[in-house]
């Protein structure tokens, strides 16, 4: 089978314009993992919540999934081929909560994200008083 061209690894790689718009911290939110999967060695790797609330992601909570996409490439040190395939994956996660009631969802990601040494404000959220 022959080598993909760049045209068709662009093809693989574009993300629908609602993923795409989508932020990191609202996978957080929301409770999602993100696949990346390299496009010239196979290699995938997945960020879970863990993964993102970490210090190597801190700074990158209010990046895009488009921007993100751009910017990471793959950690296989013979490999480094850029823009993998993205994908966005329920994460399983039980909070104790319906996600579908947004003020209490917004209140959780905040606790969370200060019970993770992150101030709200550095990821575009504002926090709001409980009460």
């Amino acid at each position: 089978m022959p080598e993909p061209s760049d045209s068709d690894r662009r093809k693989a790689a574009m993300l629908a314009p609602d993923v795409a718009a989508t932020l990191l911290i609202d996978c957080v939110e929301l409770g999602y993992d993100v696949r990346f999967k390299c496009q010239y060695c196979g290699m995938a790797r997945t960020w879970g919540r863990r993964d993102m609330l970490g210090q190597r992601l801190r700074s990158r909570l209010a990046w895009s999934m488009m921007r993100l996409q751009r910017a990471v490439s793959c950690p296989v040190r013979t490999c480094g081929g850029p823009m993998p395939i993205l994908h966005l994956m329920a994460g399983g996660y039980h909070d104790g909560f319906d996600r579908g009631d947004a003020a209490r969802r917004r209140s959780w990601l905040v606790e969370t994200l200060l019970d993770a040494g992150i101030a709200p404000g550095e990821v575009g959220l504002a926090s709001t008083p409980r009460g």
